[in-house]
């Protein structure tokens, strides 16, 4: 498990430092040699879980009925808000963006299995997530990749342990490298 020092302070993940721009996706053959999690449905590819309560922020992909992103900024950050109710959601408010919305650029190529979208939150602009999405059992599903340790692997889990009374104690990135072992990175204060 890696482990980094905080230089900045801001507003939860603002504080992250990033990787150097690399793209983070699998090889672009298709499906990583090693396991994969399960994929998810396109419009909840990843999600950002915090200690503060159960409500979660979900990255989705527009997509149409062939699973191509759609748009020029097809990747969008909405809440779920668990504390309310499991099918309960809500936009992210202005104040927000800054923590957990998303760069504009968010370019879109085709795969040999469907089409990659690279992200970037703007808490975190130095480190690429790639969002994959393709047909699987009759829907559009999505796997997301972004470094861990150095190395590309798929986003199981972002967990941001938060301080009091604000900012962040901690961030830690859970995935599956393309290598099938674990990998685990904190962002430590």
């Amino acid at each position: 498990m890696q482990q980094r020092d905080w230089t900045l302070s801001g507003i939860c993940l603002a504080v992250l430092l990033g990787q150097a721009p690399v793209a983070a996706g699998p090889p672009a053959q298709g499906t990583p040699a090693g396991k994969t999690l399960p994929a998810r449905t396109a419009d909840s590819a990843f999600f950002i879980a915090r200690s503060t309560n159960r409500n979660q922020v979900h990255y989705g992909i527009r997509v149409d009925a062939d699973c191509r992103p759609q748009g020029p900024q097809p990747v969008h950050a909405y809440w779920r808000m668990l504390e309310k109710g499991e099918k309960n959601t809500e936009p992210l408010l202005g104040r927000e963006a800054p923590a957990y919305g998303l760069g504009d650029v968010q370019p879109v190529e085709a795969t040999s299995t469907g089409w990659r979208v690279h992200v970037r939150l703007r808490a975190w602009p130095d480190r690429v997530i790639d969002l994959d999405v393709f047909r699987e059992n009759g829907q559009c599903a999505a796997r997301a990749y972004t470094l861990m340790e150095g190395r590309v692997a798929q986003i199981e889990r972002i967990f941001v342990k938060t301080a009091w009374p604000t900012g962040v104690d901690y961030v830690l990135l859970s995935g599956t490298g393309v290598d099938g072992r674990s990998a685990r990175e904190v962002i430590k204060k």
